[in-house]
């Protein structure tokens, strides 16, 4: 049987390299947030000035609209782009989307969810209705919340004569789960 390696906080956070896609999960409030390693990967920012430009992408509100969750992500320098399903829990986030100081993107967030699993598969992006005819519809505002959102995430395309939006895949390059308890298993 493989030997596991387990890390600290800090040791994991700083395998992180500058540029990365972050995955996020949790539900807001703080429920079920890696919130410990948000906390490292933000000290490691303030210390070193590292990971910096990172995306972030989050289906549901990641905080406590105080310091926790994405508002640990909030400075500028360290991420350069974030897609989420909605941004109420992170004011900090929202005033460096609101600034331009940051690429801002909003997304269904059953769709990112779906998306996420999709990029895990290998698989083409996400290929649903959801979203046709709404600000996420390419054709509209593609979900883009700032300016400095000029990047596209999905296309409309027709299959049996059905138009459907194909959202982009966006690979992970890590993901940041909570696991309160794990063994090597």
């Amino acid at each position: 049987m493989k030997k596991v390696k387990f890390l600290s906080s800090e040791d994991a956070v700083n395998t992180i390299q500058d540029g990365a896609v972050i995955g996020l999960s949790g539900g807001g409030g703080g429920l079920v947030e890696a919130s410990i390693l948000h906390e490292a990967i933000e000290r490691r920012f303030l210390e070193t000035g590292h990971p910096k430009q990172l995306t972030c992408i989050h289906s549901l509100g990641i905080g406590d609209r105080q310091k926790r969750g994405m508002n640990r992500f909030a400075h500028k320098g360290m991420t350069s782009r974030v897609i989420g399903g909605h941004w109420i829990w992170s004011p900090r986030m929202q005033k460096l989307a609101l600034d331009n100081e940051i690429e801002a993107y909003v997304l269904p967030g059953g769709v990112i969810m779906q998306l996420m699993r999709e990029v895990a598969a290998g698989r083409p992006g996400l290929i649903t209705q959801v979203g046709l005819g709404t600000f996420v519809d390419p054709r509209l505002e593609g979900g883009k919340m700032n300016t400095a959102a000029k990047s596209d995430l999905s296309e409309i395309i027709r299959i049996d004569e059905k138009e459907y939006i194909r959202y982009f895949p966006i690979p992970i390059s890590v993901a940041l789960l909570r696991g309160s308890y794990a063994d090597q298993d």
